[in-house]
């Protein structure tokens, strides 16, 4: 349901309709008089001046149709003023009345125009289907009995005009529903304005002989004044003022309401006469008839265009992804196998690697026995050593990584192992790095824990996370090392105090060749697989492992494991058991 709020903008519109309304109260506890009579005319004039005062306090885009709301407006006060002054200059007075109907009407063309409805020839065909309903409705009980009425022809014609204004302005208003004007509250003030004017209209063409100043019909006009200065002093009057995108005509269950009453509206006619004994307007009805089916048909005509137009729509979007779906399984398959190239060049490359790299290993080894006292060779040869090893390393890394994409998995050897006496193992032999970056590396676990695993790769995952933890905590820093366990599953940690982890990186962490921000931005070296090798190895003794921040600055790497892995689950892993 929409509403009129009290935005800070309407206040005075507000004030306005508070004041206005109390005057119309007003208007009719008076007795029929001067007074009476003015206070009707200074109502009238207060919607002019509020429609000029609303332009101003809003400034719209286009502001001509305001305009002519005003001085329509205008022109009717200025026949009421007449009347009231010149009561027998019938002619000069319903002059300055019908005058101000073509005004609003155009000011209503106007505000549609910029609404977008122009761009609707189905909104038109609607706004044509109700219009020639109400305008049998008014032909047969307003307009034919005014023709054929008492009076001068004179009179007669300016009842006949009387309907044919309201004719055209029910038109206006009823292609205004084409677009989204109808959701803003100026739109509404406007339409209720207009639903009153066109009521006292109609309800004094049938009522005309017993009307007397003070009737409560002029509380129908009255309302139309002062609802068109309130609809001048909304601040959505800018938006209607506003060139916009036509919106999509929803066929909505009003619609159709609207237009089934439409159709209906010449057949309920002719039978009411038929049963109040009355002549029947065959001509008149029959061309409603006529012209309300023509429209009616070319709605459908439209209507099944558009239906055809979304269908070879739809028949060229489907075709065009299907066609997308068929380029993206060609890049998708050219991919796979780029992929499966790449993998295939580096076990390639990797086992050409790591015979050369042996042999530099091993006579490096020879030269280094061979060395003797010579500090500055030995110097050498040490860190030819080193580098080989860290080479011989990323080889050994990269040929693990290419088994596991060929999906040949790995080769478990498992034993009955002491967890925490392979811990210590691997904590001992990394203290040297630990030592040379001044770090304190130690091992605070249990003293046993019992594990059925393959010794080489449990001491491989030790390997990584360990080192791991050396490369990215600075010198002063303390890496420790924990095993636990029980006779279900066995636990083990690596907490460093090092750059530690955002939150956002955890779930990436174990990714192939994945390196966070804080370690690039560090420029610490790294080929970011040994934390995939290490979730690799645990996986395949179904176990996982994870990592988060450490309180006070690090990250914890923690591991479990279960202490006797039943064959079956490492079956489901794709690891093949070698007893």
């Amino acid at each position: 349901m929409l509403r009129i709020r009290l935005e800070p903008e309407f206040r005075v519109g507000a004030a306005y309709a508070a004041v206005g309304a109390v005057a119309i109260g007003v208007y009719f506890l008076l007795p029929a008089g001067n007074v009476q009579n003015s206070l009707y005319d200074l109502i009238g004039a207060s919607g002019a001046a509020a429609l000029c005062v609303g332009i101003r306090l809003h400034r719209p885009a286009t502001p001509i149709p305001w305009m002519l709301f005003a001085v329509g407006t205008t022109s009717f006060v200025t026949g009421d003023i007449l009347s009231d002054a010149f009561p027998n200059r019938l002619l000069l007075n319903e002059a300055f009345y019908l005058a101000g109907y073509p005004l609003i009407a155009a000011a209503l063309i106007v505000l549609i125009f910029y609404a977008g409805g122009h761009h609707r020839l189905a909104a038109i065909d609607e706004a044509g289907i109700a219009t020639f309903a109400f305008a049998i409705f008014q032909w047969v009980f307003v307009a034919r009995p005014a023709l054929n009425g008492d009076g001068s022809t004179l009179t007669r014609s300016i009842n006949l005009a009387y309907t044919q204004a309201d004719l055209v302005l029910l038109a206006g208003f009823a292609g205004f529903f084409v677009s989204a004007a109808w959701k803003k509250p100026s739109f509404v003030l406007l339409v209720c304005g207009a639903a009153c004017l066109l009521l006292g209209d109609e309800l004094y063409a049938l009522t005309s002989s017993s009307y007397y100043t003070g009737s409560p019909l002029d509380a129908t006009w009255l309302t139309s004044y002062l609802l068109f200065g309130v609809a001048a002093l909304h601040p959505s009057m800018r938006d209607l003022s506003e060139s916009r995108r036509s919106s999509t005509l929803r066929v909505s269950n009003a619609r159709i309401a609207l237009l089934m009453g439409a159709l209906l509206t010449p057949v309920g006619i002719l039978v009411f006469q038929w049963a109040r004994n009355k002549p029947l307007e065959v001509p008149a009805i029959t061309a409603a008839t006529v012209a309300i089916s023509i429209l009616v048909l070319w709605r459908l005509i439209g209507i099944l265009r558009a239906l055809e137009g979304l269908r070879m729509r739809e028949r060229a979007v489907r075709g065009e992804a299907e066609a997308a779906q068929m380029l993206l399984a060609e890049q998708n398959a050219r991919l796979q196998e780029a992929d499966q190239l790449k993998d295939e060049f580096v076990s390639l490359v990797s086992h050409d690697l790591r015979t050369p790299l042996t042999s530099v290993i091993g006579y490096t080894e020879l030269a280094l026995e061979e060395a003797g006292e010579d500090a500055n060779g030995r110097r050498y040869l040490e860190i030819v050593a080193r580098n080989a090893q860290r080479l011989l390393r990323l080889v050994d890394d990269l040929l693990f990584i290419a088994r596991l994409q060929a999906g040949r998995g790995l080769e478990l050897a498992p034993t009955e192992l002491d967890l925490a006496l392979v811990t210590q193992q691997a904590v001992l032999e990394a203290q040297p790095r630990a030592r040379d970056k001044g770090l304190h590396l130690r091992y605070t676990g249990e003293e046993t824990v019992a594990l059925i695993a393959d010794r080489g790769r449990i001491f491989q995952l030790l390997d990584n996370l360990v080192g791991n933890a050396i490369k990215f905590t600075p010198a002063g820093g303390l890496v420790e090392v924990t095993a636990a366990g029980d006779s279900e599953t066995v636990t083990l940690e690596v907490q460093d105090t090092g750059i530690g982890l955002d939150p956002a990186d955890a779930g990436r962490l174990f990714e192939r060749f994945y390196r966070t921000e804080r370690a690039t931005s560090a420029q610490i070296p790294g080929t970011g697989l040994g934390l995939y090798i290490a979730e690799a190895i645990a996986v395949a003794h179904a176990g996982r492992i994870t990592a988060r921040p450490r309180d006070g600055g690090g990250t914890i790497f923690h591991v479990e494991l279960p202490a006797a892995p039943p064959p079956e689950d490492a079956r489901a892993t794709g690891v093949e058991m070698v007893a």
